[in-house]
């Protein structure tokens, strides 16, 4: 929870408790091999160099890692305006290719589509939804509904534990926060909140971060697959995925620039985060 481009503990009061329900959901989901779904991306329309931001597929890519080490099956879900740098990621992470739904896709298509990968649990990290008016904003509130799928349908049919991990009040995931709470707690928040809920809500400084803090609660969960777990937990790995997101073209979703950085955060700076959650899952 430390500060990313925002403070957002307002909105992670509203979700207590919830990153621990959601490591058990994934923990019984992976080791009864089942296949979990992680719907990620988001394309930075407005930058220099439109392209999708390295918040959300580094983490992805790493949780995933970590669901395949407990037996389960990731499948990873972007657009076609996200798939270079989540693939990029993925395979950085030695995972497989992402299912890059199309850009003319319906929410019927996403429905349909989802639902034959016949799911144990469906998870949102960093992917931003509509809002009260079903228009998807950036923190800085520019709309980019025409260059984002409609991937939040997924999480509204029925059958399927969902959770979600968000930064700022317009990701998936943010509907079981108050659109009164997003509002005061974030720039923009009136405009932005998204409005899409899930089952379980995991709320960090940057994305990334509340993929490793789902890692660090796998490993207390499964605690005879911690030491494979907490491995990953690495600011080595988290730099070799970020420069590949970069080669891939991904840039920071803050400042816009092609940089081996997240909400404009440089690696060196959110070293000690690593040991400080292995610390916390051997506690």
């Amino acid at each position: 929870m430390r500060p990313g481009a925002r403070d957002v503990a307002a909105l992670a009061a509203h979700a207590a408790g919830q990153l621990g329900r959601l490591a058990a959901v994934l923990a019984g989901a992976a080791t009864a091999g089942r296949r979990i779904g992680l719907v990620t991306g988001v394309h930075i329309a407005w930058a220099p160099l439109p392209a999708a931001e390295t918040d959300g597929p580094v983490g992805t890519a790493v949780l995933a890692r970590a669901l395949t080490s407990l037996g389960g099956e990731p499948v990873v879900l972007t657009d076609d305006w996200c798939g270079p740098v989540v693939d990029a990621c993925l395979a950085a992470a030695g995972c497989g290719p992402a299912v890059v739904v199309g850009r003319a896709a319906t929410e019927d298509d996403v429905r349909t589509a989802v639902s034959a990968l016949d799911l144990g649990a469906l998870v949102a990290v960093e992917r931003l939804g509509p809002n009260r008016s079903g228009r998807v904003l950036t923190m800085r509130a520019v709309d980019i509904t025409a260059s984002t799928a409609p991937l939040h349908a997924a999480f509204l049919a029925p059958g399927v534990p969902t959770g979600a991990v968000g930064d700022g009040g317009n990701e998936i995931g943010m509907g079981v926060v108050p659109p009164e709470v997003v509002a005061a707690a974030v720039a923009h928040g009136a405009e932005i909140a998204c409005r899409t809920p899930v089952d379980h809500l995991v709320v960090a400084g940057t994305s990334n971060w509340g993929c490793y803090g789902v890692v660090a609660a796998l490993a207390r969960a499964v605690p005879d697959r911690a030491d494979r777990l907490l491995a990953l937990l690495t600011p080595d790995l988290d730099a070799a995925l970020l420069s590949a997101a970069v080669a891939a073209g991904g840039i920071d979703g803050v400042t816009g620039e092609p940089a081996p950085s997240v909400d404009g955060i440089a690696v060196a700076d959110y070293a000690d985060l690593f040991p400080a959650l292995v610390r916390l899952a051997r506690a």
